[in-house]
């Protein structure tokens, strides 16, 4: 599969137009990339059909290059302030907690090391005996474990079938 090259000047064409039908009173027309204008775009190249395949295509061809950051919190410190505020046509002062975080220096996963996260994710999910007829729910503190565990969540019937097949 060839690899589409983004960087050229004027690649995309003239932007967006205006395809479909006309609207309705009060609606505008429905816009899409001028280059894809005579059709929706159902996947980003040949080949990548799947989210299995955007990991793929991704750990493929970004490798070792950063694909999620975090930071984490070394320390909480807290503060006791005094904060003014209007009441009933009143100023009253209250003592109010403050909290403020240190955060460590950015630690990163690279594009490979996301690939393989999402992979072990999604055997995990297949060998807990979760299979395409169940419905599951993964609850996760928004942070870059989110990505890989949604990621997995989405691709681990693909896993699934895969395994069957070997």
């Amino acid at each position: 599969m060839a690899a589409v090259k983004t960087s050229k000047p004027n690649f995309f064409g003239k932007g967006s137009v205006e395809v479909g039908p006309e609207p309705a009173p009060g609606e505008g027309r429905t816009r899409r990339l001028a280059i894809t204008a005579d059709k929706l775009v159902t996947q980003p190249f040949e080949g990548i059909n799947t989210i299995a395949d955007v990991i793929s295509y991704a750990a493929r061809t970004h490798g070792t290059k950063r694909a999620l950051g975090w930071r984490d919190i070394v320390d909480v410190h807290e503060e006791e302030k005094d904060v003014k505020k209007v009441v009933d046509g009143k100023e009253v002062t209250e003592k109010k907690q403050w909290k403020y975080f240190q955060l460590s220096d950015y630690k990163y996963l690279s594009y490979v090391e996301v690939e393989v996260a999402i992979s072990e994710l999604g055997r995990g999910i297949i060998h807990l005996g979760v299979g395409p007829d169940h419905v599951f729910n993964i609850y996760s503190q928004t942070r870059c474990v989110l990505s890989t565990e949604s990621a997995s969540s989405l691709i681990f019937t693909t896993l699934r079938l895969a395994s069957i097949g070997n």
